[in-house]
């Protein structure tokens, strides 16, 4: 039967497995949820247009890449484990659109990936719940939710990865509950070609995996008849086989296998060591409140629906949710490089699995306890839709009470830092320009600068994209413990400037060869006689 009941009347057979439990065979019709699948997309877009950045940013530099790399078509350089090329070529054509400049049309197509993300969400919640308010709620909820909206509005690979995430678990879906092989193959290629874009979707896994032998076992005319497998097996290596291709190409294919080296080994250490698991399992709890800080509760009940009623598709939330703990832990390695809390955000492929809990739980409550209150029913959408945005909205200032700053936040001119984090949205968002165009506005002409990755790509961006000042030599420097063979090659520059003295620059290293004199919103590099 249907995981819950809901306002769509359960037309499908269905078939009892071993256990007793009876399990759905037959999709819905995909008609009959077109026009609200429709109007979630359109007032989700709407949401996250209205909340994005007026053009350049900085995030540390990643964005400010992504949104030069969208002019540029690069999805050839930076093919490491983090080159994300398929971000870059399913982004390229928002570049193309006569509107705004190319910074805004790089954040605007992360709305429009999170806006997709969200309408298959409600679709495969549909298929499961049979109820459209349970559907339409539970993808309010991710809307809404912190890191969601986040990615949402700023130009990086977590709103394309949502939207794979989602358009797999859709297809699977219908596999699964009668529609055929059409949804299978698809569904299989799309998922090795997700590769390209992030290697995070490897968390998914188990769970797809869960739900096809679920299906398998429930479904005896799939148990009786394979041929489908293997033929999924090899529409998924075609999928997977670009990534393979370009990462054999670009040499790093064996980053790639290191880096899994690295990710067991990272849980190795996590579970001996208690402290450790301690704090992953503290942040990802808090943070998991804070995306949905009441319905939270809701989707736990609703793997509980899921288990009782459908144990594949509560396989695939519970391993899902799983899979990306387990890559998160790995992070908490001290050897693995990262600081673990800037890390958080790849926690959002567990928030977009979770969202099918979400919708057992909002179909069980809408049709029982809520059954017959209209006031209890409108009070449980103001709980999930609205409770949250006034959350992110107080929030910083309930933090400034206890922090002047975010602990181990970069200070940078025009943002407040609380509120950068604590608040998705940032429509407000003008510091970066400001800086990278006062910055160029300070230097004077055939003058050499000197910056950190954030500044340079801020930099860069005005340079490549808008052809600002391109008499300056703009010189990226690597980490504080590489810096100074690079600033001492152009140590007989005529004007030489540092873009910044923070923690991230070698500034003892170099004030042994420099004065380092501020000069507005840059700092020039003067010559000591003195030097070695």
């Amino acid at each position: 039967m249907a995981m819950c009941a809901g306002n769509v009347p359960d037309t499908r057979e269905t078939a009892k497995p071993a256990g007793g439990r009876r399990v759905a065979l037959l999709p819905i019709s995909a008609g009959r949820g077109a026009p609200l699948a429709i109007l979630v997309f359109i007032l989700s877009l709407a949401l996250y247009t209205l909340t994005l950045p007026p053009g350049l940013l900085w995030g540390g530099g990643d964005f400010a890449t992504f949104q030069t790399r969208i002019y540029l078509g690069d999805f050839a350089s930076d093919l490491g484990i983090f080159g994300h090329p398929l971000w870059v070529i399913v982004a390229h054509p928002f570049s193309w659109l006569p509107i705004r400049d190319v910074a805004w049309r790089a954040n605007f197509a992360t709305a429009v990936f999170a806006a997709a993300a969200l309408t298959l969400v409600f679709l495969s919640a549909r298929i499961l719940t049979r109820s459209n308010v349970a559907s339409l709620l539970a993808a309010g909820a991710l809307a809404v939710s912190h890191t969601f909206w986040t990615y949402a509005v700023m130009p990086k690979v977590y709103s394309l990865d949502a939207l794979l995430l989602a358009a797999c678990i859709y297809l699977l879906l219908r596999w699964r509950d009668g529609a055929g092989e059409r949804y299978l193959y698809p569904f299989a290629f799309l998922y090795g070609l997700s590769f390209l874009n992030h290697l995070i979707m490897v968390t998914a896994a188990a769970g797809f995996a869960a739900l096809v032998v679920s299906a398998l076992w429930s479904r005896p005319e799939l148990r009786n008849g394979w041929r489908p497998i293997p033929l999924a097996g090899v529409a998924f290596g075609l999928g997977i086989a670009p990534y393979l291709y370009l990462a054999s190409w670009a040499g790093t294919d064996a980053s790639t296998a290191g880096t899994a080296a690295s990710f067991l080994g990272g849980l190795l250490y996590v579970f001996s060591h208690p402290r450790a698991l301690l704090v992953g399992l503290g942040w990802g709890a808090l943070l998991g409140a804070y995306q949905y800080p009441i319905t939270v509760l809701i989707g736990l009940l609703g793997i509980y629906y899921m288990w009782q009623r459908d144990r594949g598709a509560a396989a695939l939330v519970g391993l899902g949710v799983l899979g990306t703990l387990l890559f998160m832990f790995a992070a908490l390695d001290p050897r693995a490089g990262s600081v673990y809390v800037w890390n958080l955000h790849y926690y959002l492929q567990a928030y977009v699995v979770f969202a099918l809990a979400l919708a057992a739980g909002f179909a069980g409550l809408w049709s029982g306890p809520l059954a017959a209150g209209g006031k209890r029913r409108l009070g449980l959408v103001a709980l999930s839709l609205v409770f949250p945005v006034l959350l992110y909205a107080a929030a910083p200032t309930v933090a400034q009470a206890f922090w002047r700053d975010v602990p181990d936040f970069r200070p940078l001119p025009g943002r407040d830092n609380l509120t950068y984090v604590l608040s998705p949205w940032k429509q407000g968002d003008t510091g970066a320009r400001e800086l990278g165009e006062n910055m160029l506005g300070a230097l004077p002409p055939g003058s050499t600068l000197l910056a950190d990755y954030s500044l340079w790509a801020v930099v860069r961006y005005l340079q490549v994209v808008e052809k600002a000042r391109p008499d300056v030599r703009l010189v990226r420097l690597p980490d504080k413990e590489q810096q100074m063979p690079v600033v001492l090659q152009y140590r007989q520059a005529a004007d030489l400037y540092l873009s910044d003295v923070y923690r991230y620059y070698d500034v003892e290293g170099i004030q042994q060869y420099f004065e380092i004199v501020p000069a507005g919103p840059v700092y020039r590099l003067v010559a000591r006689r003195d030097a070695p």
